[in-house]
């Protein structure tokens, strides 16, 4: 198989779920036009990413109650699955618009999901990636490779935003 910008990778399951069946039609085109506007990409690119995260945010939704899933984080909670660049994109691009981005939440992990951005050493040595990686297979929804490459990076500095003008 051929794979092009078109056609996704997806699960070793050729029968994978669709990700757009995770929200309602209404919520997945607000969503991809958001992300598509604020990021100035093609509605087919912004489609996929979207997609890939829906499917992230099934994986946080499937693992976050899942003790024995994960990697402990230095504040001693256990981190479950990390975005890569590209979905972490369209998580900032749609956090801006709450109303369709609480639904997506609403829908797929039963309440809003909160963003907080952090930089692990699993993040920098590709082991949080391996988790996300086999939450993201789990869920039985088409995984496009496309958007799971590399390592999981931090959006924003590691350590504690200062705010106080220094």
């Amino acid at each position: 198989m051929t794979v092009t910008a078109h056609e996704p990778t997806t699960t070793a399951s050729t029968t994978a779920l669709d990700p757009r069946t995770l929200v309602t039609s209404e919520v997945f085109g607000k969503l991809v036009d958001y992300f598509a506007a604020d990021r100035h990409v093609t509605r087919v690119y912004a489609e996929r990413a979207v997609e890939q995260f829906l499917v992230f945010l099934k994986a946080h939704a499937d693992t976050v109650g899942n003790e024995d899933f994960g990697m402990l984080l230095p504040d001693g909670s256990i981190g479950r699955v990390v975005p890569t660049l590209p979905v972490d994109a369209v998580w900032h691009s749609v956090l801006q618009h709450t109303v369709p981005y609480n639904a997506a939440c609403e829908q797929i992990a039963g309440s809003f999901v909160h963003h907080i951005p952090i930089l692990t050493e699993g993040m920098m040595d590709g082991t949080a990636v391996t988790f996300t990686l086999a939450a993201l297979h789990a869920t039985g929804y088409r995984v496009d490779m496309e958007f799971w490459h590399g390592e999981a990076e931090s959006c924003c500095p590691p350590g504690e935003p200062d705010f106080t003008g220094k």
